[in-house]
């Protein structure tokens, strides 16, 4: 596998080749799944280091167990790739707190670093390199000029180090701007966040996991954000969502058009967790109101995008209907059916719309663009939870009640 005549020169050049190669391989797939020109991995230029290195890993394994099986070889090229994939995503994310790929939504993964699916295909491209393509092509390195290929490696052994500098000072800046957007979202004009985001484009888009993993934790922070207002005047609000206190003239002002429209008013006929749609679109756009105006953001439009989330007029749990056939998944076709509704019966800003097309994120795979949205999403999610339990509660305690007191006295006893 590997040729005691060819110098140092040669092996630089033959790793050169697969870190172009496996930059090839990865552009063409993420082009396709993206359906635009992607410029895959880290570095700027058309090369992919993990490709290289993972070449050499196999050969060198290659050369020490040449004489056993094919099934043991095969198992330790598996193991090897593995290793260098794992080794590769832990350290970016110690190194650099960011998550480059992320495999947690497939089956069989490993902390999200490594999955079976994905090590299976490595570990049967690393045989079929190891068998077929690195032969020939050693044996074509062979055939070139030792000058040629001793300038050629030079010239690689520098661009590579350039890059590699710009490349990794270009990652710290998106990790430092991400920090930032972390630290000031709430701060930060919609157009200064987008303004940031796009600044590291080329990172995003070679990384898709990359805007799920900041998404996320911009999620998380402001649940902390929002938890650490709601527990002070949580008991307020709740009593006033439970109709003990009244609603704020400026909340009901922002919203009587809709909470009077006749088309609207026909979610009191449709059953949702533990009430009506209409309950429960009352109470997700009251709270996500007082928060957004609590945090300094838009809660008008907060208000009136949380009210029409839900807009759709028909039973998810049994569904058949125009709006929403029986084979379609209610949980990612009704914010479409809900923004087609609105927009048929009211007038709607960009931000209305965010918040009811991306009220089920991350279910939705494209992430809200607005922070009202997130609090939407949130405040949609923390109201159904305790919905869900309130309702198992009630049914919890009807069946109790249906039981003979002296059977509850029997069951204690066991």
């Amino acid at each position: 596998m590997l040729d005691d005549h060819l110098n140092f020169f040669y092996y630089i050049v033959l790793f050169a080749a697969y870190c172009f190669a496996g930059w090839l391989a990865e552009v063409i797939y993420r082009s396709v799944t993206q359906r635009k020109f992607v410029n895959a991995g880290f570095l700027f230029g058309p090369f992919l280091p993990i490709y290289g290195i993972g070449a050499f890993l196999v050969l060198a394994l290659e050369r020490v167990l040449q004489d056993w099986p094919m099934a043991v070889r095969f198992a330790a090229f598996g193991l090897v790739i593995t290793l260098l994939e794992y080794s590769a995503g832990y350290l970016s994310e110690k190194i650099f707190k960011l998550k480059l790929w992320d495999y947690s939504e497939k089956r069989f993964n490993l902390h999200g670093y490594v999955c079976l699916s994905f090590s299976l295909l490595w570990t049967l491209l690393a045989t079929g390199f190891a068998l077929f393509v690195h032969p020939e092509a050693i044996r074509r390195a062979a055939m070139l000029p030792a000058g040629l290929v001793q300038i050629a490696a030079i010239v690689f052994l520098v661009y590579f180090w350039i890059d590699y500098t710009f490349s990794v000072i270009s990652l710290a800046a998106f990790r430092k701007g991400v920090a930032y957007l972390y630290e000031e979202y709430f701060n930060l004009s919609s157009l200064e966040i987008e303004d940031i985001l796009k600044s590291f484009q080329r990172l995003r888009e070679a990384f898709p996991d990359l805007n799920k993993y900041v998404n996320q934790n911009i999620n998380r922070r402001i649940r902390i954000k929002v938890g650490s207002f709601l527990k002070p005047v949580l008991e307020k609000i709740f009593q006033e969502l439970d109709g003990r206190k009244p609603f704020e003239a400026e909340y009901y002002e922002t919203v009587s058009d809709i909470l009077r429209h006749e088309e609207f008013r026909k979610l009191k006929d449709y059953f949702h967790h533990n009430s009506s749609i209409y309950r429960h679109v009352h109470d997700v756009a009251y709270l996500s109101y007082r928060i957004s105006k609590f945090l300094g953001l838009d809660y008008r439009s907060t208000a009136r995008g949380a009210l029409l989330h839900d807009f759709f007029l028909y039973d998810w749990r049994n569904h058949d209907a125009p709006d929403l056939p029986r084979e379609k998944f209610h949980g990612l076709e009704h914010p479409k059916i809900a923004v087609a509704n609105a927009r048929k019966y009211f007038s709607l800003n960009d931000i209305e719309e965010d918040i009811i097309r991306k009220h089920m994120w991350p279910l939705t795979l494209v992430p809200p663009k607005y922070k009202e949205s997130y609090i939407v999403s949130f405040a949609d999610k923390y109201l159904s939870s305790k919905e869900f339990i309130s309702e198992y509660k009630k049914r919890i305690g009807a069946r109790r009640s249906k039981i003979p007191r002296g059977k509850h006295s029997s069951a204690r006893k066991s």
